[in-house]
């Protein structure tokens, strides 16, 4: 048996803009955690966020592609 979950919603804002929202440390941390030291710069390809874990180790997450819009 496959289960197949699809979820959407509408935003009325640009293309831009989403894509300003989705790049921008100010506004990711308004919707999901980043580590207190993360620069401001927007995230871009090769970007990465690193979490400091207990036990040593890391957990790092890393902007591996980013496709540009094509008008």
């Amino acid at each position: 048996m496959k289960l197949i979950v699809k979820n959407e919603i509408l935003i009325e804002a640009t293309p831009e803009k989403v894509w300003e929202v989705l790049i921008t440390p100010k506004y990711i941390s308004q919707w999901d955690e980043l580590p207190e030291d993360y620069p401001l710069e927007k995230m871009t390809e090769g970007s990465k966020v690193v979490w400091d874990l207990p036990n040593d180790g890391q957990s790092i997450t890393t902007i591996i592609k980013a496709v540009e819009e094509k008008n």
